[in-house]
């Protein structure tokens, strides 16, 4: 190691994005069924097919964009709707503030 670099007391910390929905689960949709899609920007024309009318103006920058359903059977409806395209995204169902699944697999 030459002089050029030195060491800094620091603390770093990682955190994922299932971490980061989590908090925003907590804070903003704690009470009924939710779900989440990722990278809803990247499929705004199938959204849109779907009924889930976003404008790209809205939502350029976006890494999940959360939907409030009135039950967690239209959240799970939805989903069965966007699956049905041959793209679609990573989504989960939230219900109460807790994952419940998603659709790629078993949640642990």
């Amino acid at each position: 190691m030459t002089d050029k670099y030195h060491f800094i007391y620091q603390n770093t910390y990682s955190v994922s994005m299932d971490d980061l929905m989590n908090v925003w689960i907590d804070t903003f949709h704690s009470f009924g069924p939710v779900l989440v899609i990722w990278d809803a920007s990247t499929h705004f024309d199938l959204l849109n097919r779907c009924g889930i009318v976003i404008e790209p103006v809205e939502a350029y920058n976006n890494k999940a964009l959360t939907v409030e359903l009135p039950t967690i059977l239209d959240a799970f409806e939805v989903m069965d709707l966007i699956q049905q395209e041959k793209e679609h995204p990573f989504m989960q169902v939230y219900e109460n503030g807790k994952l419940i699944s998603d659709n790629l697999g078993p949640i642990h």
